[in-house]
């Protein structure tokens, strides 16, 4: 599987980024002149304009061999919107792209520390760990960072996790009855396609959890809901099929790429 490239930083681009979305609404004119007009949703794209400057030659030649799998605007790969969060339902936890151990109850519609309803209960009910993860089509070697609120009546422990098959990354963070941002950046050494992160409770702890949120680079953003769309675009293509790079001084180059995706994935 092809991925967009981060750079050494373990950014996935450089500021200023733009991004765009188009939509289609089509009419319908009838013959009493009345219009008849609906979305189409299979018309929709989003693109994004990146500039990039002081590259390495090694980040460059990163850029330029996808380019070339892809053989420009043929093939399409997957890109991590440094502009979103990663993950499906960031709120909501009851959605089927969150993944329950058996014993651990999840009850949404709770206090969050921003004064609305969107934060989570979590209740390990067994006697020994439960997890809750999700899942997303992402490259297992690149550099993440998982945060996420959480906040408990009594003081207690939880883990933070990023997993791939094989191979697992687990964090321990103290919780208490004030809410705290919880943050875990890290990246796995298997080269595999999918990535998991979530989080694991103790035996019969109880905590409240909101925002949870993937980005793809070594530190938090500020948060940003999702429902049924984030940040992971598998069906990216190229939006030219020329890719033009300037040689500023030794091992340094700048370029600009531009990207296009359908919102909806097959």
């Amino acid at each position: 599987m092809l991925y967009y490239p981060q750079l050494s930083s373990g950014v996935v681009s450089q500021y200023p980024i733009n991004r765009r979305t188009t939509l289609r609404t089509i009419t319908n004119t009838l013959a009493s002149g009345d219009n008849i007009r609906m979305s189409d949703p299979g018309s929709a794209v989003v693109g994004w304009q990146l500039q990039y400057s002081n590259l390495t030659d090694a980040e460059w030649t990163s850029l330029e061999q996808l380019f070339e799998a892809a053989e420009g605007k043929l093939t399409t790969f997957t890109f991590l919107d440094p502009m979103d969060n990663l993950l499906n339902w960031s709120e909501d936890w009851t959605k089927p792209v969150w993944t329950a151990d058996p014993l651990l109850q999840v009850s949404a519609g709770i206090a969050d520390p921003f004064g609305g309803t969107g934060a989570v209960q979590l209740t390990n009910t067994a006697q020994t760990t439960q997890r809750v993860v999700q899942s997303i089509a992402a490259a297992s070697w690149f550099q993440y960072c998982y945060s996420i609120y959480l906040r408990s009546n009594a003081p207690t422990t939880v883990q933070i996790l990023f997993s791939a098959t094989g191979q697992e990354s687990l964090i321990q963070f103290l919780v208490s009855s004030s809410w705290t941002r919880a943050v875990m950046a890290d990246s796995l050494s298997l080269q595999e396609d999918g990535m998991s992160f979530g989080l694991q409770l103790p035996a019969g702890v109880s905590i409240v959890a909101f925002g949870a949120q993937v980005e793809p680079q070594p530190a938090a953003g500020y948060y940003k809901k999702t429902t049924d769309q984030a940040g992971v675009y598998p069906n990216t293509r190229f939006d030219s099929d020329s890719l033009t790079q300037t040689t500023n001084a030794p091992n340094q180059n700048s370029c600009a790429v531009s990207l296009v995706s359908n919102l909806l994935v097959d």
